[in-house]
């Protein structure tokens, strides 16, 4: 893989903002494949415009989200097979963020994207950490699995540039701390939680937020939502709306910058009261004032 300042990268969209703006940063132009809902409202990967562009624009490294941000599509295996297929054809390097790979909801089961073949474990990089399960960010423990010991050189490489690439004592013992066996109950429960969660998030939307829209996600503890035809309907914008929760205390989170042109972005970790009460908040003062 050789990428050069002004070379592009692939990156399915919707996407994480935090790639979007590495790329950016880091002198690279990412290339987006959108995502595309099949009848069932279910986010797919578009296989089709995927190949399109990794033909025709030469792309040598992609970024694969898996369970996906902000969409929560918990990647099938075959969707994982038939991705890799597509890059070692085109001879494409993964870097696959698996940081949410512990928090699947019930009914769904992560797939490492490494794991799917042969060709897929040493074209791959997955990075996970700690942070997103345990509430662990800021401590330094994130890691990458990397099989090819080529790829890994040059990661490694790379990575010593900045001087910052070590865990501290405590970031070590949390991590320890966090994959023990007390760890696994603690986080088996909080998925539970958690799908109660957004099994009540998307009933009350379809119920009570006509013109909201989202696709019901399959891991993570974020919405992805819609306001396209509530918009249109209420002759109001995206901003509009955001205004409006924050002044009744409700914090959401602006989702044009995951590429979603009229989308709100919800954070569902947190006491089933409090997603309550926001919800009811959003119901009198904002969807249905």
């Amino acid at each position: 893989m050789r990428l050069l300042p002004g070379r592009q990268s692939a990156d399915p969209q919707p996407t994480y903002i935090g790639f979007t703006k590495s790329l950016k940063n880091n002198g690279y132009e990412a290339v987006h494949s959108p995502l595309v809902k099949d009848e069932n409202g279910v986010w797919r990967m578009d296989f089709a415009d995927m190949e399109k562009h990794l033909k025709e624009e030469h792309i040598h490294a992609a970024i694969l989200c898996n369970p996906h941000n902000p969409c929560g599509r918990v990647w099938e295996r075959w969707e994982l097979e038939k991705a890799m297929e597509l890059y070692k054809k085109y001879d494409v390097y993964v870097i696959s963020d698996e940081i949410w790979s512990d928090i699947i909801l019930s009914g769904h089961k992560h797939t490492p994207t490494q794991s799917v073949s042969e060709d897929a474990r040493m074209r791959t990089a997955a990075f996970y950490a700690p942070s997103k399960t345990f509430n662990l960010a800021g401590l330094v423990g994130s890691y990458h699995i990397v099989y090819n010991d080529w790829w890994r050189d040059r990661i490694l490489k790379e990575s010593s540039l900045n001087h910052y690439n070590m865990m501290n004592v405590l970031s070590m013992h949390a991590l320890m701390g966090a994959y023990k066996p007390e760890g696994y109950e603690w986080t088996d429960e909080l998925c539970e939680v958690l799908t109660g969660n957004i099994d009540f998030a998307c009933d009350y939307i379809a119920n009570h937020f006509e013109g909201v829209k989202v696709a019901k996600p399959e891991g993570t503890y974020m919405l992805f939502v819609d306001c396209t035809d509530w918009c249109a309907a209420h002759g109001k914008t995206i901003e509009d709306v955001e205004q409006a929760c924050w002044d009744v205390g409700v914090a959401i989170q602006d989702g044009r910058m995951f590429h979603g042109p009229c989308h709100l972005r919800m954070n569902l970790a947190s006491p089933r009261s409090r997603i309550e009460e926001a919800f009811r908040r959003m119901d009198q003062y904002v969807f249905n004032a």
